[in-house]
């Protein structure tokens, strides 16, 4: 595979950052959890999925803790219900009245962010993000993929298939989308995911595609998703360890997959990944990625970025979208759609935006 060579993109002035005003937070009412979801009239069975989608989305946060979800399940026998637990919230309230005072979201600032990399600095970025997920897989690595307290180290054995259960969701929404579009899943014969983990959704996506590649730049979240697969008898899967050279496997692609990944990776990363899963992709290929694309008072330049110490996996970077459509039109991509994507990431939508694309290569 010839290596893409990143471009640099110019950057824009830093803007100025706002202050956020205080939102007090939803007091659930106290009861004990119920032994089963409770049912809807309509038939549909309420999850706790639904409960925290509620908090993301309108509350713009996680939940307190897993008592919290309990509670609104055990209280809410319907959607309706459970709407309207959230929409007649104080905290609801006062953040549609903040939501009312801020800026429209068409007039996000520029943010300055240097793009430009040498090959020797983009391998230095990519040893310190790989440094930081090696850390987080030995610590708590299926916490580091989403961070709830039941999913921590000394949690996972008792909640390890509710977390693999979470990665159905992310199979549906890939499956609707290319639906969407006309393309039929089974029609990728081979789908790359960039940034796998422990397989939390590689091993739902194998369902619905003929062949699987999980791609990770940790070796011990690699170990314990390919362990996992085996013990799951998914057998219609390959792994690759990402490294500064090849951090993707050789050949072409029909599908390339990456969500609540790239935002640990500095901008000019960033950009030499989708780069190099832009390239993969063969005649007629989908790419469906996850990239937060602003972040109020958001600033990076490379020098400093590599003199501030170790990488964190927690960190978080923006990609504009500007750039991203400058890539995919270097690439020779259509994009297809573009949508808001906090689902996995919680994010505060006053001071963040996240962008969901799909793009195709013209066949």
């Amino acid at each position: 595979m010839v290596r893409p060579v990143p471009r640099p993109i110019a950057a824009a002035p830093r803007a100025a950052v706002r202050p956020q005003p205080a939102v007090p937070r939803l007091e659930p009412e106290r009861v004990a959890t119920p032994a089963r979801p409770p049912r809807a009239p309509s038939g549909i069975t309420l999850t706790e999925a639904d409960v925290r989608a509620c908090y993301r989305l309108l509350l713009g946060r996680e939940p307190e803790s897993e008592a919290v979800v309990a509670t609104h399940l055990a209280r809410s026998d319907s959607a309706a219900t459970l709407l309207r637990r959230f929409t007649n919230s104080d905290e609801y309230a006062a953040r549609r009245q903040r939501d009312a005072s801020q800026r429209h979201a068409f007039a996000l600032p520029a943010l300055p962010i240097e793009l430009a990399a040498s090959d020797e600095a983009l391998g230095a970025m990519l040893d310190r993000t790989a440094r930081a997920w090696d850390e987080a897989g030995r610590q708590a690595p299926h916490w580091s993929v989403l961070n709830q307290a039941r999913f921590r180290p000394e949690e996972i054995g008792a909640t390890v298939d509710a977390f693999y259960a979470t990665g159905a969701e992310d199979a549906r929404l890939v499956e609707g989308l290319l639906l969407r579009h006309g393309v039929a899943p089974g029609s990728l014969r081979h789908v790359l995911e960039f940034g796998c983990g422990v397989g939390r959704a590689t091993l739902a996506l194998a369902r619905i595609f003929p062949w699987m590649t999980g791609c990770d730049i940790s070796a011990p979240h690699l170990a314990l998703a390919a362990a996992e697969a085996r013990a799951r008898v998914v057998d219609n899967l390959g792994w690759h360890q990402a490294g500064v050279t090849a951090p993707m496997p050789g050949g072409g692609w029909d599908g390339w997959i990456s969500r609540g990944v790239l935002q640990h990776n500095p901008p000019p990363v960033m950009a030499y990944l989708l780069r190099w899963g832009f390239a993969g992709l063969q005649p007629g290929g989908i790419a469906i990625f996850q990239v937060p694309t602003h972040q109020d008072g958001y600033g990076f330049a490379v020098g400093p970025y590599l003199a501030s110490g170790p990488a964190k996996a927690t960190e978080m970077h923006v990609l504009p979208q500007p750039t991203i459509f400058a890539l995919a039109r270097e690439a020779g991509l259509e994009v297809l759609e573009v949508r808001e994507d906090t689902q996995l990431l919680g994010l505060d939508r006053q001071r963040w935006v996240s962008n969901l694309f799909v793009c195709r290569r013209p066949a």
